[in-house]
């Protein structure tokens, strides 16, 4: 167990639960919320070296809402979906992110700008924002700076514009082309899953600490709003904590078999 890394600095949180807070206690508080129990899923890393030394760990990877399963998805009724992703047993399986869908339909559903002035009133304006008929959403980023108060117009001073040469931004996001070396812009949609890998590739959620990201999706009768809230900087501590320990493992010397030969 290595010491719990410190979580980005941030007022947010997915109904009482946020990063970097005790499982137990994450489970309690939705538990409370649903009024029944999310479900541990458990995953076994299984790994070998080339030296044919093996690690093999089980651990619980996320808590989840299994009853909301595809046919509920595509049903018509109203349902809410909630995930939480769990560090390993280095940073003690706490949560590294927390995931929330709700679907409504009927008549007295939340228009897409009501939902995003909710987030807006509790936590001022965020770092990007576009609002349309069939899909809205809000950002707020924090990069390895602090809170970025707004991402076009920092893609905008890193970048600017030059009249006759040809736009080399390739990221669409919030009706605006963005650089990738943007603070943030490559994290939104990763996911906080441990994976063993050697030698790792670059880190795409580098200049990323954390994002909270809420999504408005109209469609005919339905209307969904998504809530991910991630902490991206406890996600590389988890990960650099886990390699080091399975890398560890797998450097121990053997002891001789007992069979006889």
């Amino acid at each position: 167990l290595t010491p719990p890394a410190a979580a980005t600095a941030h007022p947010h949180a997915i109904l009482g639960v946020w990063p970097n807070m005790e499982a137990e206690s994450a489970l309690t508080a939705l538990s409370a919320h649903l009024e029944r129990d999310l479900v541990p899923e458990q995953v076994t890393l299984s790994i070998q070296s080339p030296e044919g030394r093996q690690f093999q760990y089980v651990y619980t990877q996320r808590l989840t809402t299994p009853w909301v399963d595809p046919f509920v998805r595509m049903g018509s009724e109203d349902y809410e979906e909630i995930t939480v992703d769990l560090a390993t047993g280095v940073l003690d399986g706490r949560v590294l992110a927390v995931h929330r869908t709700i679907a409504m339909f009927g008549t007295d559903r939340p228009s897409a700008e009501a939902v995003l002035a909710r987030w807006i009133e509790s936590y001022g304006q965020p770092s990007a924002m576009v609002t349309g008929s069939y899909d809205s959403e809000l950002i707020y980023a924090y990069g390895t700076d602090g809170f970025i108060p707004d991402r076009p117009a920092l893609e905008a001073s890193m970048h600017p514009v030059v009249t006759g040469q040809p736009m080399t931004a390739s990221i669409s996001r919030y009706a605006v082309f963005f650089h990738d070396d943007v603070p943030c812009i490559n994290a939104i949609g990763r996911d906080a899953f441990y994976e063993f890998r050697m030698p790792r590739p670059e880190d795409p959620t580098a200049s990323c600490d954390a994002a909270l990201r809420v999504r408005v999706q109209v469609s005919g009768p339905k209307t969904t709003i998504h809530f991910d809230l991630m902490d991206y900087r406890l996600i590389r501590a988890n990960r650099a904590a886990t390699d080091q320990q399975i890398l560890e493992a797998l450097d121990e010397e053997q002891a001789p078999s007992r069979i006889k030969l």
